[in-house]
C-alpha cells in the first residue's frame, strides 16, 4: 500500500511538471550578431598552440611521476626504517624484514624506479618542447620598439 501511494505521488509530479508545451519564449534561440567569427590560424600559430598543449602534458607527466617517486620513496624509507633489522646469524650480518616491511619494499621499490625514470624522461621531453616553443617564438616577426604596445598573440602589453 505504501509503495502504491508513493508511486502515485511520483506519477502525479511527473505529470504536472512534464506536461504542457514549452512556451515560445523558452525555445527562442538567437545568435548574437555582435559576436565576431574567429580568424583562421596561421601555421605558426597552430604549431605554437600545439607545442604549448604538448608541453603542458609533459609538465603534468613530470609532476605525476615525481609524485609517484616521492610516494615510493616514503614507502621504502618507512620499510627500511622500522620494519627491517640487521641480524647476526653464525657470525654473518644479514638484513631481514618483517612481512609488512617486505610488502612495503615490494610496492615502494617499483614506484621509486618507475617514478624516477618517468620524471627523467618527461623532464627531457619537456625541455625539448620548451626549446621548440622558444625557437618558434623567436622566428615570429615582431616590430622592435621601445614603446609599450599591445601584442595580439599573447594578449598583453609588451615593451
Amino acid at each position: 500500500m505504501r509503495h502504491l501511494v508513493s508511486n502515485a505521488l511520483a506519477l502525479a509530479l511527473v505529470a504536472t511538471v512534464g506536461t504542457g508545451p514549452a512556451s515560445a519564449q523558452e525555445l527562442d534561440l538567437r545568435l548574437d550578431p555582435d559576436i565576431v567569427e574567429p580568424q583562421p590560424l596561421t601555421y605558426e600559430e597552430y604549431r605554437l598552440q600545439e607545442l604549448q598543449r604538448t608541453a603542458k602534458r609533459s609538465r603534468n607527466a613530470l609532476i605525476g611521476t615525481s609524485a609517484a617517486a616521492a610516494v615510493g620513496f616514503a614507502l621504502v624509507a618507512s620499510a627500511a626504517g622500522s620494519q627491517c633489522e640487521s641480524v647476526d646469524i653464525d657470525g654473518k650480518s644479514q638484513y631481514e624484514c618483517t612481512r609488512a616491511g617486505d610488502a612495503l619494499l615490494g610496492v615502494g621499490s617499483p614506484l621509486v624506479v618507475g617514478g624516477l625514470t618517468g620524471a627523467l624522461v618527461s623532464g627531457i621531453i619537456l625541455g625539448v618542447r620548451k626549446g621548440k616553443i622558444r625557437r618558434l617564438n623567436d622566428s615570429f616577426v615582431y616590430t622592435k620598439t621601445r614603446a609599450v604596445r599591445w601584442d595580439e598573440r599573447s594578449s598583453r602589453f609588451v615593451f
